[in-house]
């Protein structure tokens, strides 16, 4: 099965207003984790934008960038609203990449530093791989940034 990915406008029980996030088949990435694993219930926000520090959100999206065939990398997806960084509660995925798809392979809670070689991480179980047309997923990634006004190196 083929997901898609999306942005759309969430509202958190810590968010005072709508604020951008990833979908998952339409549904906000916050709300579809848990629905798979309630270990993943940890009231977390979208970590794509509005960190305090530049540098850990230019690293959050050259890593979710990183889609040469056959790429794996770890990328942060949600983070505490609390802190706003990749240093508290942080939920990554194991992306890999081919020519034509982009995989969300498995999901867990960052156990250390995201700047580690090799980032202890608690995978969570039952979470589905997702899979993701590389178009839809490129695109998807554009208009966050858009839509966000977010500017990394390459523009």
């Amino acid at each position: 099965m083929i997901n898609v990915l999306s942005i759309i406008k969430h509202t958190s029980r810590y968010s005072s207003a709508p604020y951008t996030t990833f979908a998952i088949d339409g549904v906000p990435l916050e709300v579809w984790l848990p629905s798979q694993n309630p270990a993943a219930e940890l009231d977390l926000v979208a970590a794509h934008a509005g960190l305090d520090n530049y540098e850990e959100t230019l690293m959050v999206w050259d890593r979710i960038y990183s889609i040469a065939p056959e790429w794996k990398t770890l990328v942060p997806l949600l983070v505490c609203p609390d802190d706003l960084d990749l240093c508290c509660s942080v939920i990554v995925v194991e992306q890999l990449s081919n020519e034509r798809h982009i995989q969300w392979c498995r999901f867990g809670l960052l156990n250390g530093s995201i700047k580690e070689e090799s980032p202890a991480v608690d995978w969570l179980d039952a979470i589905p791989k997702l899979i993701f047309k590389r178009s839809n997923f490129q695109a998807t990634l554009d208009e966050f940034r858009e839509t966000e006004s977010i500017k990394i190196g390459q523009d």
